[in-house]
C-alpha cells in the first residue's frame, strides 16, 4: 500500500514537473478544448436562440388555439348552446363569441363589438360585478370605468388589464368590447359572425393539425364555410427545424471531438516516448505498466475537463453578449440548461476521444523493456 501512494506520489511529481518545463504541452491541450469548445456552444446557440425565437412566435400568435370562423346570417342560430362543435373537455376548452357587423366606440376609437356566450365567462375577471369589458387597442394595467357607445346606446365598461387579457388578447390584437349574451338584440338581426375557440390541452403539431382536420371534415358534411386558422404548420415547422438541427449538432460536436482527439494523441504519444526510458527502468523495478497508462490517461482527463469547465464558464458570463449583441435576440434569454443536450454530447464524444488518444500509449507501455533499454 505504502509503495502504491510513493508511485503515485512520484508520477504526480513527474507529471507536474513536464508540465512546468514544457508549458506548451498542457497549454496546447487545455487551449484546443477551452477555444473549439466555446466556438463549438457559441455557435449551437444559435439553434437554441432560432428555436426559441419560433416558439416565441406560435405563443403570441396562439400556438395552443385552433379558431374556427363562420358567417351567420339567420338571428336564430345565434342562440347560446347551439354550435357545430361539441364540447370536448378531455381534448380542448371551447368558447364561443359572436361578433356583430356593427362597432362600439369608447371616445374616438372604434372597437369590435363582441358577444360572450355563457361558456366563456371564465375567461373575464371574477372579482367585478360589470358585465360588459373593453380590451382597450393599446394595453393597460388597471381596471377603470369607460363610457361605451354602441348603436345609439350607451353602456358602461370596465378595462381589461394587460395581465388579465390572456387568451382574448391573441384572439382581438385591436381591442374589443365585450358584451354578455342576451342584450342589444336588435344589432344581430343583419347577420354576425360565429367564432368558436378551442384551447387544446395537448400541445403538439399533430393534435393542433388532427382537430384542424375533423373541422375541415365536419364543415364539408354540415356544408358549412368555416375558416381554420390554427398553429398548426409553425407546429409542424418547429418539428422539423428540431430534428434538422439535432443531426446537425451531433455532427458539429463529433467534428469538434475528432481534432480535439487527433491532438490528445500526438501530444501523449510524443510526451509517453520522451519519457519512455524512464518508464521502462520503472517497470523493471517491478512497476505494474497499467499505472503508467492511467496516469497519462488522467491526464489527459484532467486537461481535457479543465478546458470544458471554463468553456462553460465563459458560456454562463457571456450569455447576454451571445443573445443581444451577436444574434440581436434582446427578448431571448440563454440557459446553460437549454445547451443539456449538446454538453452531454460533448462529454460523451470528449470521454471517447480521451480513451482513444490513450490507445499508442497503452501500446507503447505494453513494449517489452529490453527493446526500450536497448
Amino acid at each position: 500500500m505504502w509503495a502504491t501512494l510513493q508511485i503515485g506520489f512520484y508520477l504526480t511529481r513527474d507529471t507536474l514537473h513536464r508540465w512546468r518545463t514544457r508549458v506548451s504541452s498542457p497549454l496546447a491541450r487545455l487551449s484546443v478544448v477551452f477555444f473549439l469548445s466555446v466556438c463549438g456552444l457559441v455557435f449551437l446557440s444559435s439553434y437554441v436562440i432560432s428555436v426559441k425565437m419560433l416558439r416565441q412566435r406560435i405563443h403570441r400568435s396562439g400556438g395552443n388555439l385552433v379558431v374556427a370562423t363562420e358567417m351567420v346570417h339567420d338571428p336564430a342560430k345565434r342562440k347560446a348552446g347551439r354550435s357545430v362543435i361539441s364540447p370536448a373537455p378531455e381534448k380542448y376548452n371551447l368558447y364561443l363569441f359572436n361578433e356583430a357587423f356593427a362597432t362600439a366606440s369608447v371616445g374616438t376609437q372604434h372597437y369590435s363589438m363582441i358577444e360572450y356566450l355563457p361558456g366563456s365567462t371564465s375567461l373575464f375577471p371574477a372579482a367585478t360585478k360589470c358585465t360588459t369589458y373593453l380590451l382597450p387597442a393599446i394595453p393597460t394595467r388597471h381596471m377603470v370605468p369607460e363610457k361605451v357607445n354602441m348603436e345609439g346606446y350607451a353602456l358602461h365598461a370596465v378595462t381589461l388589464p394587460e395581465e388579465k387579457a390572456g387568451m382574448l388578447r391573441r384572439l382581438f390584437q385591436s381591442g374589443a368590447v365585450f358584451i354578455p349574451y342576451g342584450i342589444l338584440n336588435t344589432v344581430w338581426d343583419h347577420g354576425f359572425v360565429r367564432r368558436y375557440v378551442m384551447q387544446m390541452k395537448n400541445f403538439n403539431a399533430k393534435a393542433v393539425q388532427r382537430q384542424e382536420n375533423i373541422l375541415l371534415q365536419l364543415s364539408k358534411l354540415d356544408k358549412r364555410n368555416l375558416h381554420i386558422i390554427s398553429s398548426g404548420k409553425l407546429l409542424e415547422e418547429l418539428g422539423d427545424l428540431e430534428k434538422t438541427q439535432y443531426k446537425f449538432r451531433v455532427w458539429v460536436t463529433v467534428g469538434i471531438s475528432a481534432i480535439i482527439c487527433t491532438l490528445l494523441t500526438c501530444v501523449s504519444s510524443l510526451e509517453f516516448r520522451q519519457s519512455s526510458h524512464i518508464y521502462a527502468l520503472m517497470g523493471s523495478f517491478g512497476v505494474n505498466r497499467a499505472v503508467l497508462y492511467l496516469c497519462f490517461l488522467l491526464e489527459n482527463v484532467v486537461l481535457v475537463a479543465a478546458g470544458f469547465a471554463a468553456s462553460l464558464a465563459t458560456i454562463f458570463y457571456v450569455s447576454d453578449y451571445i443573445t443581444t449583441v451577436l444574434y440581436k435576440s434582446p427578448d431571448i434569454r440563454l440557459s446553460l440548461w437549454e445547451l443539456e443536450n449538446d454538453i452531454r454530447t460533448f462529454l460523451l464524444a470528449f470521454g471517447i476521444c480521451i480513451l482513444v488518444s490513450s490507445v499508442p500509449i497503452g501500446v507503447a507501455a505494453c513494449r517489452p523493456i529490453g527493446k526500450v533499454l536497448k
